[in-house]
């Protein structure tokens, strides 16, 4: 327990320094082995009085696996529950229950070592079924689907599907959801399906076509980057993503961490470096400062540090002033013109790949 302590207190005031931030708080200890962390709706470590923070959980941990270890419960920021389990030394196992937050069930599951196994039931807020899935050792069917008004349109795994589900964070899209459209057989994925973008009160636009055979993706063709997969991009099983709880992963309180900008942007870049020679690198940073209008447009791009090398720099410099939006800085809920500082860290992975890490942001004026 005392080294899971030092290890996370030792990555806290890392940040601390980085950001220019006082202590924060993303746990306290209520007694012996059980603690009340703080996470954000994605079930990132998030500090105790961040804007952000929006789950408590309480739960032990076992001294010696540093892990959760027995019952826990986790909280919205009402009070009400939303999430109660047990963990057996880090694995999930038994009875798992989400609450919807007018408290009523949103789904149960049982888990076996770790992975949900036999039928599990989703409920929308009104208590009324929406989903029955079965998990098996090898794939998840869909048995049955009703829309919210109860009109059955799945039934014994035969039928057509459409259920929204929402982007985590920042992405490509711009868009707040997504919904896949398309035929189930056999419980599976069946013949072509239609992937549609929107936010809220806003019409749905295609964003890709996706072709299925036994519920295998033959292929896909994404209309926003003009480009074709075989690997499905697009999940459309409704989830809660709880399990990052086990990883204790946190994030500082800014928009640009919370939202997943800064991790999009290091994928980005990661996408495109991951593909240079790496002979010689081992690990480096680079840092940079933009003017930022009060819409996100970023103009006059200096480079106040670069990479040691120059074959790394001649592909970095020009993806970097290829960023074409931050997020606007707000100063009393208004967006203003701003300077960013960028800073950043790549390093060779196991696989021998340069990898970029999150960037980080740091705004003169707003947040």
């Amino acid at each position: 327990m005392r080294k899971f302590l030092f290890i996370l207190i030792s990555f806290i005031l890392f940040v601390n320094v980085v950001y220019g931030q006082e202590k924060a708080t993303y746990y306290e200890k209520i007694d012996n082995n059980t603690f009340r962390f703080f996470f954000d709706k994605n079930y990132y470590l998030s500090d105790k009085s961040c804007e952000f923070k929006s789950i408590e959980r309480v739960a032990t941990l076992n001294p010696k696996t540093q892990k959760f270890d027995g019952p826990f419960k986790d909280f919205n920021n009402n009070g009400r529950m939303i999430l109660e389990g047990v963990y057996k030394n880090g694995v999930k196992e038994g009875l798992f229950q989400a609450y919807h937050a007018n408290g009523d069930l949103k789904w149960s599951a049982n888990f076996m070592n770790d992975i949900p196994k036999g039928e599990v039931t989703h409920r929308y807020p009104n208590d009324q079924v929406a989903l029955t899935l079965l998990y098996t050792d090898s794939i998840i069917l869909i048995q049955d689907y009703w829309l919210p008004n109860g009109t059955q349109k799945i039934k014994d795994g035969e039928g057509t599907y459409s259920f929204p589900i929402p982007f985590e964070g920042f992405n490509e899209y711009g868009f707040e959801f997504y919904v896949a459209k398309g035929k189930i057989k056999n419980g599976r994925q069946e013949e072509k399906w239609q992937i549609f973008g929107y936010n809220k009160g806003q019409k749905e636009i295609l964003l890709a076509l996706e072709n299925y055979q036994n519920g295998k993706l033959l292929v896909g063709n994404d209309y926003y980057s003009d480009s074709s997969y075989r690997r499905s991009k697009f999940g459309i099983i409704p989830y809660d993503n709880f399990f990052r709880a086990e990883s204790l992963t946190f994030k500082t309180c800014s928009f640009d961490d919370f939202s997943d900008f800064n991790m999009f942007i290091g994928m980005d870049l990661t996408n495109t470096m991951s593909r240079m020679n790496a002979d010689g690198f081992t690990e480096d940073s680079f840092e940079y400062q933009i003017k930022l209008d009060k819409s996100g447009r970023p103009s006059k791009i200096n480079y106040i540090k670069m990479t040691s090398s120059d074959y790394i720099n001649k592909v970095l410099a020009p993806l970097l002033k290829d960023i074409t939006f931050y997020y606007p800085s707000l100063e009393n809920g208004v967006p203003v013109a701003d300077i960013l500082t960028v800073t950043g860290k790549m390093y060779k992975n196991s696989e021998g790949k340069i990898t970029v890490l999150p960037i980080i942001i740091h705004r003169e004026k707003g947040q």
